[in-house]
């Protein structure tokens, strides 16, 4: 049996996606990166298509790419609280053992950390993911925007032909 990691975890999650059989989401925008968003106003309604085109599926893209990302957060966040509970165990174990006196839960995190380097990694890959997560919802959150933009832009020209 293979060894359990969070990177076998997402592989296996990726794998029980594939046999759904639904097509991977691909979005290929680069023929889009002409459209200057303050330009906006000024375009003709087909060229909104454009914007509402490419703000929207960057905008789902992203979307998809950060469930990846709290996928793998999670993953590690288990991994991690995992580990830390078992090299915590051991060297309360060994104080207890040895009858020395237990070091202060600060203390302890920091031996278990000096002690244990795949720990000190796990940690490390987890706020990497977790910065990669901030970042990718900071993007998103630029597109939701433009794309809200772009959508009321279209709705008030549809208003303004009403009249």
């Amino acid at each position: 049996m293979e060894k359990w990691t969070p990177e076998n975890s997402v592989k296996k999650a990726q794998n029980e996606i594939d046999m759904l059989g639904i097509p991977n989401f691909k979005v290929d925008l680069s023929e889009r990166e002409d459209l200057n968003f303050s330009d906006l106003m000024n375009v003709d309604n087909s060229r909104l298509e454009d914007f509402l085109t490419m703000y929207g599926g960057y905008k789902g893209y992203l979307e998809t790419k950060i469930s990846d990302i709290e996928a793998i957060v999670g993953a590690l966040e288990a991994a991690f609280t995992e580990s830390y509970n078992t090299a915590l165990f051991k060297v309360v174990r060994e104080y207890e053992d040895n009858n020395k006196k237990k070091p202060t839960k600060e203390e302890l995190r920091g031996e278990l950390f000096s002690r244990f380097d795949a720990l000190k990694e796990l940690k490390q890959q987890l706020i990497d993911k977790e910065v990669l997560y901030k970042k990718t919802a900071g993007l998103l959150s630029t597109y939701t925007t433009a794309y809200s933009t772009v959508s009321r832009v279209v709705a008030l020209r549809t208003y303004g032909n009403q009249l």
